[in-house]
């Protein structure tokens, strides 16, 4: 079985109906309304997530890099997750990498729950730090 199909049945086990396109992406929208997009490249062996994460404050953008290096470091509080800069959305945006061979779907459904957790967290994260601005 090619990683596309294991992913594929994956998703449509964690939501029915639920598979990648011919593309080898999906798009999954949680109920606060953010978008996990899930990609398997053709003959790749990783599953890419993503999501956008939060813009950066247009009155501090320097601080808000500054903010998201430290939540990079380590890998720590973002359990292996990090921030990227999206040039075409002008988003940070949080990134994981599941190895598919060494996983399974209990695996994929923890990785997934816990990326929407470290998103949940990045986002409260930058929200507390602009309140505390303003």
């Amino acid at each position: 079985m090619h990683t596309r199909e294991i992913i594929s049945d994956w998703l449509n086990e964690r939501i029915s109906g639920a598979i990648l396109d011919d593309d080898g992406i999906a798009g999954l929208q949680a109920d606060d309304g953010n978008i996990i997009m899930l990609e398997v490249p053709e003959n790749s062996l990783t599953c890419h997530l993503s999501a956008p994460a939060i813009a950066l404050p247009e009155n501090e953008p320097v601080a808000g890099l500054f903010a998201a290096l430290e939540l990079n470091r380590y890998g720590r509080p973002l359990g292996g997750c990090w921030l990227a800069w999206d040039p075409d959305i002008e988003m940070l945006m949080l990134c994981f990498n599941l190895y598919i061979p060494t996983s399974d779907v209990i695996g994929f459904n923890n990785a997934l729950d816990n990326f929407d957790a470290a998103l949940k967290l990045v986002q409260r994260s930058f929200n507390e730090e602009q309140l505390i601005e303003v």
